[in-house]
């Protein structure tokens, strides 16, 4: 910043008027700073979200592709152990599901599965909404902190305009004092 002091005399009086410029080009080159920082940021973020798209497509692949595999293991795993327990050579007492002594059993761990399946969905869908609920809210807090960014802006920038204009008056005083 320059500042400039005049001397001016009218009548019999002499008076220092005071001029300030700020110069044009530092005030440029600022402006011209922020404005490329801004401009790499934004780029940045821009480069960032075209990846996102893909990593979600990704990720869900993924998951499509452990469900089928999971799916698979259990038609395999079970049609083995179907297979072990209905071959002619293990058809005894000891490894036979189909015995009548098994027959209370068989119908007790059928009731029991089905309880456990029951329950165990009930988790997943309380645990599905619970996880959907989180991710709602987190959207919900990213919109305040935008409102809570606007509000902090608008306090900086009203606090410099009151630090300028209070800055710039008394560097008027000071001088009209001189």
């Amino acid at each position: 910043m320059i500042t400039i002091k005049w001397l001016i005399m009218t009548d019999t009086k002499s008076k220092i008027e005071t001029t300030t410029s700020v110069s044009n080009n530092a005030a440029q080159e600022s402006s011209e700073l922020f404005d490329t920082a801004k401009q790499n940021v934004l780029r940045v973020t821009e480069e960032i979200s075209k990846f996102q798209p893909q990593y979600a497509q990704s990720i869900s692949n993924l998951q499509q592709e452990y469900i089928q595999l999971t799916k698979e293991f259990v038609n395999k795993a079970f049609a083995a152990q179907r297979n072990w327990t209905s071959s002619a050579g293990n058809t005894t007492p000891s490894t036979s599901f189909t015995s009548p002594n098994y027959a209370v059993y068989t119908e007790q761990i059928k009731r029991q599965t089905n309880e456990i399946t029951a329950q165990a969905l009930s988790v997943f869908d309380t645990s599905n909404q619970l996880a959907i609920n989180a991710i709602n809210a987190a959207r919900e807090n990213l919109k305040l902190y935008g409102k809570a960014i606007d509000a902090v802006t608008e306090f900086n920038n009203n606090v410099a305009n009151a630090w300028t204009s209070y800055y710039q008056s008394a560097q008027k005083q000071q001088y009209f004092r001189q």
